[in-house]
């Protein structure tokens, strides 16, 4: 059965990031205190991706903020969470990375990276295939998400991507991106030459056996520019 918040935790925590966000030094301070105190609870973060993901009737700072705790708390102590709540996070990430809001979809995308970069790239291996899958969805909001995401993580990993440790995933990604240089959308265009570019430097194989199609796509979407 999926995990659901208690009420009265839920609400504990949509007080603690109203009151983040208030300028006064002494609540910043009670704030950070209760912050660590509600790290010791395994599920806090559940709560907090659950506000990030699906608590919909809070506004968009609010929901964000939450997420960006979260992000902290991976950075600080993801070798600690139980493997439920690391799979249940994971899990949210993927299936509301097209969130309608363009703020809610980065921070996803953030926090995703940010999971990838504790390693999880090598032990979340639906990862990749699922965010470059939808990428094919009709959805706007889904691919561009999708494509935020994949551009992050082609930034903080872009030696990983092109290394037998994974499979070389690169010889499925570049063709991939290459097919997005000719996208109606201005925003998925510059998400895919992005993602591509990470790797001109490096010559990485995978760019260099597609690099005919890269240079007449790239020659196309020159003369498509304002």
């Amino acid at each position: 059965m999926e995990w659901q918040p208690d009420e009265q935790g839920l609400q504990q925590v949509l007080q603690l990031l109203k009151d983040s966000q208030s300028p006064d030094t002494a609540t910043q301070r009670a704030v950070q205190e209760k912050l660590e105190q509600l790290n010791q609870f395994p599920d806090f973060n559940n709560y907090l991706i659950f506000v990030l993901t699906s608590l919909k009737s809070e506004d968009e700072p609010t929901r964000s903020l939450s997420g960006l705790i979260l992000k902290n708390n991976v950075k600080a102590h993801y070798q600690n969470f139980p493997p439920l709540v690391a799979d249940f996070i994971k899990r949210e990430c993927l299936n509301n990375i097209g969130d309608p809001s363009p703020l809610i979809r980065a921070t996803i995308g953030i926090l995703i990276t940010t999971i990838a970069s504790k390693g999880e790239l090598q032990t979340w291996p639906e990862l990749l295939p699922q965010l470059c899958n939808l990428l094919n969805s009709e959805d706007y909001n889904t691919c561009e998400g999708s494509f935020g995401a994949l551009q992050k993580i082609c930034e903080d990993s872009s030696e990983l991507l092109d290394s037998d440790a994974l499979n070389r995933p690169l010889n499925i990604m570049i063709p991939k991106f290459l097919q997005f240089f000719k996208h109606c959308s201005p925003k998925i265009r510059s998400h895919a030459i992005a993602c591509v570019n990470q790797f001109i430097s490096s010559r990485a194989q995978a760019l260099m056996d597609h690099i005919d199609t890269f240079i007449e796509v790239r020659r196309v979407v020159t003369k498509m520019a304002p």
